[in-house]
């Protein structure tokens, strides 16, 4: 009897020296961890720098507290994904300028065009529970509206996606203040009052180039209603929002004198609140309200389908469809860049008063999301990725460092003057001390380092070359490789 009596006891005697170390090696590695990500936080929060080091200078590093102040940006919402799970959200600064009304996390920015994601997802979802297929010819699966198409050849589910299907934009603003009436999705899509949009039309060869169109998925907005018998936001709800749990988000039209208070208002370049608080814009591509936890939920759920690591969601299948490249850029409803261990997808998103980023890499389970609420904040946002991807290793997003070249002031006058990039839209070289500057409207005037007699650069990463014509004047300049701008006499 006491050998029974005794044996529990020793053998609780040898498991108590185990269990108290097993908790203390648990308790340790958890406060490594948290030390871990914390010092992260810190590094992110503390390291944002421009694209490019001039050599021989001074290294900046800047606070995001100071940058948010530099680019009059209210409030920014973010969220990094670290290991394929969202390790750690914060949210800075005020709802609305000069007041004390604190943002958090269940405020609501406007994602502006990173909507077209959870869009693109809504349609894929339909695809994957055999509701539609990407090759499907859209007017045979819409109801109530036809696209006009005189092209000769039909526009498929995955062009509209991919911004393949030779969709007009259309012309017309698609931000608009919010009162009433706002125009229904039928009558944007018709281009009729009080929409102020031109009608969507099929103005190119489908399936021929890629041309970014906000009416393909004004398109696809319709047809998701119709292949749902309901209404474009109730479907991308039950779609999308609610299986990701994106508890924060809607597409529903809000209204400043009918919307929740957890809202961020729209401000300025100047940091100047926007006329009527915000601008109501279109739901599928454009509407949607958010927060930078809850997409980065949808941008983990793409990861995850594409490595096979969860496919409730989305199929292994349709994930690697939808980062498979179908034309220069683009995938399914994201821009790609990269390849094998660098696949990333990414969208941008830019409507007065905000500006977001959703960027993710496929198969590093690693990303952000970043959502202001200024139209400078996409200069801001820029800095963060930066700063975030010096902290967390990640391959692209690396500070260059470029010299510097001596060019007489003599020379640099030549390139003094005004330049066109667009009807309307000019871009000034101005000197100043014996140095160069470009100006655009809305942004602050930025010095051009030479790298040559003929090729600038700017701290902020854009290259600017300057053309000369058959008589050696100079012509025109291009902007970051791709915009050309005519020189105005």
């Amino acid at each position: 009897m006491k050998t029974l009596m005794i044996r529990p006891v020793t053998l609780a005697a040898r498991l108590l020296p185990v269990s108290v170390a097993a908790l203390s090696l648990l308790i340790t590695c958890r406060a490594t961890a948290t030390s871990s990500v914390g010092s992260k936080i810190t590094k992110v929060e503390t390291g944002l720098t421009a694209r490019v080091h001039v050599k021989g200078q001074p290294f900046a590093r800047w606070t995001l507290r100071e940058r948010m102040a530099y680019y009059h940006v209210p409030a920014l919402s973010l969220a990094v994904i670290n290991h394929g799970s969202l390790e750690w959200a914060r949210v800075y600064g005020t709802r609305e300028v000069e007041r004390p009304d604190r943002a958090d996390r269940r405020t609501r920015f406007q994602a502006a065009s990173v909507s077209k994601v959870i869009t693109a997802l809504a349609t894929l979802r339909l695809v994957q529970i055999k509701r539609l297929e990407l090759r499907d010819d859209v007017n045979q699966r819409l109801r109530n509206w036809k696209l006009p198409n005189s092209s000769g050849r039909a526009v498929t589910v995955g062009e509209l996606l991919s911004h393949m299907a030779g969709i007009n934009w259309p012309a017309g603003e698609s931000a608009l203040p919010p009162v009433d009436p706002l125009p229904s999705l039928l009558q944007r899509l018709n281009g009729e009052p009080p929409a102020s949009n031109k009608p969507v039309r099929v103005d190119g060869i489908p399936g021929s180039g890629f041309r970014y169109s906000n009416g393909g998925y004004l398109i696809l907005g319709q047809l998701i209603s119709d292949v749902t018998g309901t209404p474009f936001s109730q479907a991308a709800t039950t779609l999308v929002l609610r299986p990701l749990h994106m508890a924060h988000s809607t597409f529903d039209v809000l209204k400043p004198d009918e919307a929740p208070k957890d809202v961020a208002l729209g401000h300025t370049a100047d940091g100047v609140l926007e006329t009527g608080e915000w601008r109501v814009v279109g739901a599928p591509e454009g509407g949607l309200w958010t927060t930078a936890s809850d997409l980065a939920h949808a941008a983990i759920a793409v990861q995850h389908a594409f490595r096979g690591v969860d496919t409730n969601f989305l199929s292994a299948s349709l994930a690697q469809q939808m980062l498979t490249k179908q034309n220069d850029q683009w995938g399914l409803g994201v821009q790609l860049q990269g390849s094998g261990d660098k696949l990333a997808f990414r969208h941008d998103g830019s409507t007065p008063g905000y500006k977001a980023v959703l960027f993710a890499y496929a198969n590093r389970g690693q990303g952000a999301v970043i959502l202001t609420n200024g139209d400078r904040g996409g200069e801001l946002a820029d800095e963060l990725l930066y700063s975030i991807a010096a902290a967390y290793d990640w391959p692209d997003f690396r500070v260059m460092e470029k010299a510097i070249v001596e060019i007489s002031p003599e020379a640099l006058k030549q390139y003094v003057g005004k330049y066109e990039m667009a009807p309307g839209a000019y871009a000034s070289i101005s000197m100043e001390n014996g140095k160069l500057y470009g100006q655009v409207r809305g942004r602050d005037r930025t010095e051009l380092f030479p790298e040559s007699e003929t090729q600038f650069f700017m701290i902020e990463g854009p290259t600017v070359v300057f053309e000369k014509d058959s008589g050696g004047h100079v012509a025109g300049l291009v902007f970051d490789g791709s915009f050309h701008a005519k020189r105005v006499p």
